[in-house]
Formats: structure tokens, C-alpha cells, sequence
């Protein structure tokens, strides 16, 4: 089942691409399912999205037979208007769909992302206003979980991709500032970043994005160097590497709960090549995480929490002629 959560504002009947004022953002719920362009959210309120989401858990529960529903967080990046995250959710959950019999519940937050490939730095600039709406919508669903601890028996995770990546490194950012880090129940159980738009140093002990680890039990990084759209974006950071394209610059100094993925294997043209998305259009390479059969198995695994080393399609990677347990690579079955 799919939610909404955006804070785009409404500009002549339409979700825009400008932050509501005042970190307001709109919980939707009660997805049509409709085609392509006809499908919508119907029903809008927090009361109603919390309770039509506790009523998915109980009969994933009661109905399905599966003990520990999985609830994520998913974050789209650069270049998608309010149409574009809806349909990045859909093909999410429908790939998901294919290679697990337990698909889970998603919520997206639509953050005023301009859905233009020329808007890059405005982009950026609509992330850090956005800050403030996403970490309210955070603490939020914590609440929703510590006040139904009894009934609320799911696992939670946070699926970011691209610059979706930088805002939950802000939020989480400002979270710990704010809050301090988390005492006791961890706000994700996995945190999953598919081709992170962020510096590859930021993920290190002394990042800028420690504070994803901090916030997740396991945090787990998809990256390929065949990644061309990083490659662009590397050039508007002044030549930095990217998280997504090169992988951690230290992975000495990588928090023991985070672990690198090169998914080179299938995170490439030629492996993703005749694989479109939900409206036919050819797959990039940046986006391929979501839409490749292995890379998706894996992160089936990872969601599931299977313990790293018992991934099967994966192996470990040695760096500076030492094998350690943060990094892999997917590799075909043998």
C-alpha cells in the first residue's frame, strides 16, 4: 500500500515546486491506483493517515500472516515534479513486488523538487527549505510508533535516493542539533541509499553524514561508477566525489554500522539496457537501483535485516589488501 507525505505548495489547483511556508506539510492517503496521470491520493488529514496505516498493519498482520510488517520512508531526488514521485513510488513498490511475496507498506515524502533537469542548484536550495517539514514528518511517525507500541508491530526503514540522500542528511542533521541522538528505539531499523547525491566523505565517522548512522541501526549504500549523472553533479560540487559513483574515500573510518555496495555489476548501461520505468521510457543508469532485479534482491535482504556477510550475490571487497565487512560487491550467481 502507497502514502504521501509532501510539502509542496499548491499553486493554481496544482502541487508545485516551492515549500508551503512555515514547515507545513499535507499527509495523503487512500491511493486509487489508477493509471498513469489519473491516479491521486484521495483523502488528506493526519488522523485519517494514521489510522488508514495502523488498519494496513493489522490486516498485513491478521489477514497475510506477516508478523512484522516493513513500513518505509522513501525519498525521491533532482529532477521530479509532484507526478514524477508518484510514479517513482509505484514502480518502486511494483519492483519490489516482483521479487519478494511480502511487499511493503511505502510512504513517500514529495519534497518541491523542480522536475527540470536545468534546475540542479535551485534544486539543492528547495532540499535545505524542506528540512524543516521533513523532520517534523519524522518525529511524527516516531510518535505514531511509540503510541502504538503494542499494536504498531512493525519494522521501519528509509529508502533515499539521489538527492533525496542530502535531505535526510540535513534532517537528520538538524535532528541531532536539536534533539540530540536517539535513546533506545533507533528511528530506522535500515536506511538504504540508492546512488547518494552527497560527498563520498560525508557517510565517514567525521561526515557531515554521520548522523544517518547515528539515526538508523544499519545503513547500507548502493553505488556504480558508471553513474553519468553523478559524474554531472561531481562537476557542479567543484569536482567532489560522489557518494553514489565512488563509493566511501575511507573505509577505515566508516562507522561499523554502515556498509558499501558496489552494484557496478548491474548498475550499468548494458545490464539495464530495454528496462523502463511506468511510463516506457528507457531506465538510467542513476536510477537503475530501483528497477534491477538483483540490485532489488539484495536490498530485499538488507531490508529484511539478513546479517551482511549472508547475502547471497554479494562479496566482500578487500581495500588496502585488508578484507573488512563494509564493503561488497554484487556479483552473478555462481
Amino acid at each position: 500500500m502507497l502514502f504521501m507525505v509532501t510539502n509542496r505548495r499548491v499553486r493554481d489547483g496544482r502541487y508545485g515546486d516551492e515549500a508551503r511556508a512555515n514547515h507545513r506539510f499535507e499527509y495523503q492517503y487512500a491511493y486509487n491506483n489508477q493509471a498513469h496521470g489519473q491516479d491521486a491520493f484521495e483523502s488528506k488529514g493526519k488522523r485519517g493517515f494514521e489510522t488508514a496505516l495502523l488498519a494496513e498493519l493489522c490486516r498485513l498482520r491478521d489477514a497475510e500472516g506477516i508478523n512484522t510488517p516493513k513500513v518505509g520512508i522513501y525519498l525521491h531526488g533532482f529532477n521530479n515534479d509532484y507526478q514524477d514521485s508518484i510514479d517513482e513510488l509505484w514502480d518502486l513498490h511494483q519492483h519490489l513486488a516482483r521479487v519478494t511475496d511480502k511487499p511493503p507498506v511505502i510512504v513517500g515524502f514529495s519534497w518541491p523538487s523542480s522536475g527540470k533537469t536545468v534546475s540542479y542548484l535551485s534544486d539543492r536550495d528547495e532540499v535545505r527549505d524542506s528540512v524543516g517539514a521533513f523532520t517534523r514528518f519524522v518525529l511524527d511517525i516516531n510518535d505514531l510508533a511509540h503510541r502504538n507500541e503494542q499494536g504498531c508491530f512493525s519494522t521501519t526503514f528509509c529508502i533515499a535516493h539521489s538527492m533525496g540522500s542530502y535531505l535526510l542528511r540535513k534532517g537528520l542533521e538538524y535532528l541531532s542539533d536539536n534533539i540530540g541522538s536517539p535513546v533506545g528505539r533507533m528511528l530506522f531499523d535500515e536506511t538504504v541509499l540508492l546512488a547518494p547525491d552527497i560527498a563520498s566523505k560525508d557517510i565517514e565517522r567525521d561526515g557531515k553524514g554521520r548522523y544517518i548512522a547515528q539515526f538508523s541501526r544499519r545503513v547500507h549504500v548502493y553505488y556504480s561508477p558508471f553513474d553519468r549523472a553523478l559524474k554531472a553533479s561531481s562537476a557542479k560540487r567543484f569536482g567532489g566525489n560522489r557518494l553514489g559513483r565512488h563509493g566511501a574515500d575511507d573505509y577505515a573510518n566508516l562507522p561499523g554500522n554502515v556498509v558499501l555496495v558496489d552494484a557496478k555489476t548491474y548498475a550499468n548501461s548494458d545490464a539495464i539496457d530495454g528496462c523502463t520505468d511506468r511510463v516506457g521510457e528507457q531506465v538510467s543508469v542513476h536510477s537503475s537501483h530501483r528497477y534491477h532485479a538483483a540490485i532489488l534482491s539484495d536490498m530485499v535482504e538488507t531490508l529484511a535485516s539478513v546479517d551482511r556477510d549472508l547475502i547471497k550475490g554479494r562479496m566482500p571487497i578487500a581495500d588496502d589488501g585488508e578484507s573488512r565487512r563494509n564493503h561488497y560487491r554484487l556479483v552473478p550467481p555462481a
